[in-house]
This record gives C-alpha cells, sequence and structure tokens, in this order.
C-alpha cells in the first residue's frame, strides 16, 4: 500500500507510460489491472487518516509506488471527478 501525499510516483509513472497496462473497473474504487505477469487488483481508498490510498496485489513492497497501482489511480481520479460533477 502507498499514499499519494506520502510517495514519490515519478519512476512508477514513467514504467507505466512504458509499458502501457490496461485498467479495468470491477467497482469504484476496485480495478484490474493487466501486467506483464497477470492482472492485479488495485483498490483506491481513503486510509484511516483521511490520506488517498491504493492497494495493490503485486510483489512491490509495501510503501513503494507500483505501476500498476499509478495505472489505476489515474481512472479512479478521472471516475471520481465525474462523480462529483454530477
Amino acid at each position: 500500500m502507498f499514499t499519494l501525499e506520502e510517495t514519490e510516483i515519478a519512476k512508477a509513472i514513467d514504467r507505466a507510460k512504458q509499458l502501457h497496462p490496461k485498467v479495468r473497473m470491477i467497482a469504484f474504487g476496485q480495478y484490474a489491472v493487466s501486467a506483464t505477469k497477470g492482472e492485479h487488483v488495485v483498490r483506491c481508498f481513503r486510509d484511516e487518516r483521511g490520506y488517498k490510498a491504493v492497494d495493490c496485489d503485486c510483489k512491490t513492497r509495501d510503501g513503494l509506488a507500483c505501476r500498476c497501482g499509478v495505472a489505476a489511480v489515474s481512472l479512479h481520479i478521472a471516475l471520481a471527478s465525474q462523480r462529483r460533477a454530477a
């Protein structure tokens, strides 16, 4: 798990741009992300401190941003913006 407020995500963004993972919404806040070795499930939510958190089932160490997580969070932010506007 990583938080957007506390985690450096630039490297993960660059890796996601190179690999172009496909992101599919399972439910609002839960996404399936295609990766080179299968599919990962990513959850986007607010943690107990109110920080925007991303949790992925990939092998990336806790606290580090992963490419599947940043790919999913971009879709999540777009969908959240649409929901607020409606």
